[in-house]
C-alpha cells in the first residue's frame, strides 16, 4: 500500500475520495491513467516522476483518457492518449514568446490580448480554445513542432471549433 498523500499529482487526482489515505500501486496506477488529463507533468517532483515510473514498470503503461465533452450521452466521451512508457523532468522553459509563434500571435491580436509572453499551459489552452483562428495550412514548421511539443507535454488538443459555443468541441488533436 503506498500513502496517496506522500504524492502531491496523485493527492489531487484522489479529490473526490478525501477519506481514502492508503492506495495498493495497481490502484494507484489506474487512477493515474484515468485522470491523467489532471496531473500536471511540470509540478511533479522527482520523487513522483520516479514512482509512476516504477508503476509503469510493473504494470504496463500508462494509457491515458481524455475526456472530449462532446455530449455525456454520447457512445465515446473519452479518447486514449499516447501510451506513456516512462516521465521525465522537463527542462522546457515554462514561459514562451508570443510573437515567435505567427499563429498564436495573430490570433492573440486578434482577441485583443497584448501579452508579449505567456506560460506554455496558457498558449496549450489557447490553442485549444481558439482553434478556429489556427490556419495550419500556413503554420510553419517551427510552430507545428512547438504545437506537437504541447501535446506531448498536456496531451491532446481538444479544439475549440465554432467561435460562437466553446462547448461546440472538434475531434481530439494528436499531432500537428
Amino acid at each position: 500500500m503506498i500513502h496517496v498523500d506522500d504524492y502531491s499529482s496523485l493527492r489531487f487526482i484522489m479529490w473526490s475520495f478525501p477519506g481514502v489515505k492508503e492506495i495498493s500501486r495497481e490502484d494507484a496506477h489506474m487512477r493515474y491513467a484515468s485522470a491523467w488529463e489532471y496531473v500536471f507533468i511540470r509540478s511533479l517532483e522527482d520523487h513522483e516522476i520516479q514512482f509512476i515510473n516504477s508503476l509503469i514498470e510493473e504494470f504496463g503503461p500508462i494509457i491515458p483518457q481524455y475526456r472530449t465533452f462532446q455530449s455525456y450521452g454520447s457512445k465515446q466521451p473519452y479518447t486514449s492518449g499516447r501510451p506513456i512508457t516512462q516521465l521525465f523532468p522537463l527542462t522546457t522553459p515554462i514561459v514562451i514568446t508570443v510573437e515567435d509563434y505567427p499563429q498564436l500571435h495573430k490570433s492573440t491580436l486578434h482577441h485583443e490580448l497584448s501579452d508579449t509572453e505567456m506560460t506554455r499551459n496558457d498558449a496549450y489552452l489557447w490553442y485549444s480554445e481558439h482553434w478556429s483562428d489556427m490556419d495550419l495550412d500556413s503554420m510553419g514548421d517551427h510552430e507545428k513542432h512547438f504545437l506537437n511539443e504541447l501535446i506531448f507535454e498536456f496531451g491532446p488538443i481538444l479544439p475549440s471549433v465554432d467561435p460562437e459555443d466553446e462547448d461546440v468541441v472538434g475531434e481530439p488533436i494528436i499531432r500537428v
